[in-house]
């Protein structure tokens, strides 16, 4: 690697800059944009690029995009995910992204929002005023079992869908782990969690070959066959093949990896914000009462709350839940007023760009009205990408609004989730900033006459 590059301070020789990271990662990443552009980070004996200015992180992700893969750290949990669309490079990403892309249509969305609808009823429906929620997992609950619900449809029983949604957590845990892991020796060793994670991994993938066959048998209700059919029914484009049993599980575990965690932490984010600013929550149940009322949301109502709208824009800002990107350059080529190797590994951050005081004055405010002052577009290319950019822009993006909009409306309108007194929440950074717990008391609230909102 170039040594033109200035070096992050804190490097330690054999490790680099690995204790500065574990000992304070946020700290650690949102200081990288006073040291540059282009920051080097080493990773133990593993030198490495930070990216810290938006309009160059659009260059990577859009005018660079076939000079990358997505690097080492992706590397390490093939082997568990498979060659689906998360790891695809070039042409067999654009295949498979363009087999996929039709699951995610806005008329299918449509269908899955009574699927978010009945997931979020359910799940709530045993709160009692004056409990107390862990709202992180109850967070975890609804996306997971919205994404089982959505993916199989009616091909399995709703005691299925729980057993899905169960074993989801432990097949994120383990690509999180073995992403986030230094070397490959841990995933090696005959650890209890390295056997928990792989029979986790079985037992998906065993899940997942039991439903195909019942689905192929005529399982699924007309209508209701979920995201899996439309998978089936996919045929590339040029060979008009569909896609074999292992590729569809792949995708399953892709789609399932790229969507699952991140909502989910977004989602208690949210529920916290809330509790720390009861006016927002105020205006985001009178938008609510006022546009949808009592009926059931739709697809429809998504569009038409406007301040709902910015509270999640907000969030994805403030509680971004993605730290840190990576990629790898595959052939040499310039960037900014550098050079990049072939091999070197490129990383940003996502949660670091969408607190930089530069873009976002006053950044660790929650304040959806900025959205008003200064709406996306008239940000710098690369300053927002909650869902990332260019041709690996996240396929599901439109998905994971309506389903935020859908729990977030149906939550507000019938409970206030305040935090109970003397309760710390801390960002836990991993693969995402989870937080540390999120205990809160659920209070019912009354339907009112509706009060116009801007």
């Amino acid at each position: 690697m170039s040594t033109s590059y200035t070096t992050a301070p804190g490097r330690v020789p054999g490790l680099g800059h690995a204790l500065a990271l574990m000992r304070g990662p946020l700290g650690f990443l949102t200081s990288l944009r006073s040291h540059g552009d282009l920051v080097r980070v080493d990773l133990g004996p593993m030198p490495s690029l930070f990216v810290t200015s938006p309009p160059l992180i659009h260059t990577l992700l859009t005018d660079r995009k076939d000079l990358l893969d997505k690097g080492r750290f992706y590397d390490k949990v093939r082997p568990l995910t498979g060659n689906g669309v998360i790891h695809a490079y070039g042409d067999e990403h654009r295949r498979q992204q363009a087999m996929i892309k039709p699951s995610f249509h806005r008329d299918e969305i449509t269908r899955y929002v009574e699927v978010m609808r009945e997931v979020t009823e359910e799940k709530t429906a045993g709160w009692r005023s004056g409990g107390q929620i862990p709202v992180d997992k109850a967070m975890r609950d609804i996306t997971f079992n919205i994404l089982a619900r959505t993916m199989f449809g009616s091909v399995v029983d709703r005691a299925a869908h729980e057993e899905l949604a169960g074993i989801l957590p432990v097949v994120l845990e383990a690509i999180m782990w073995r992403t986030v892991s230094p070397g490959d020796l841990l995933e090696k060793l005959p650890l209890p969690m390295n056997r928990r994670f792989d029979k986790a991994f079985a037992e998906l993938r065993d899940a997942i070959s039991r439903v195909m066959l019942a689905y192929r048998r005529g399982a699924a209700e007309p209508g209701r066959a979920g995201m899996l059919a439309m998978l089936l029914a996919a045929r590339d484009e040029e060979t008009g093949k569909g896609m074999t049993d292992e590729e569809l599980c792949n995708q399953i575990v892709s789609v399932t990896m790229a969507g699952s965690e991140t909502a989910a932490t977004a989602m208690a984010w949210l529920f916290y914000e809330l509790a720390r600013h009861p006016e927002i929550e105020e205006r985001v149940r009178a938008e609510t009462e006022e546009v949808v009322g009592d009926r059931d949301f739709t697809m429809a109502d998504v569009g038409n709350l406007p301040y709902s709208r910015r509270v999640l824009q907000e969030l994805m800002r403030v509680r971004q839940p993605i730290l840190v990107i990576s990629r790898r350059a595959v052939r040499d080529f310039p960037l900014g007023s550098g050079h990049v190797k072939a091999g070197t590994e490129l990383f940003y951050s996502p949660y670091a760009v969408h607190r930089d005081p530069e873009l976002f004055p006053d950044p660790l405010r929650f304040d959806p009205d900025r959205w008003l002052e200064r709406p996306a577009a008239g940000l710098p290319k690369g300053a927002y990408t909650p869902f990332g950019a260019g041709p690996r822009h996240c396929i599901g993006e439109q998905f994971a609004w309506a389903m935020m909009h859908v729990v977030l409306g149906m939550i507000v309108r019938r409970w206030r989730l305040t935090l109970p007194d003397g309760v710390s929440v801390r960002e836990m950074p991993w693969a995402t900033v989870n937080p540390n717990h999120m205990p809160m008391t659920a209070s019912a609230v009354r339907p009112r006459k509706p009060v116009a909102c801007p």
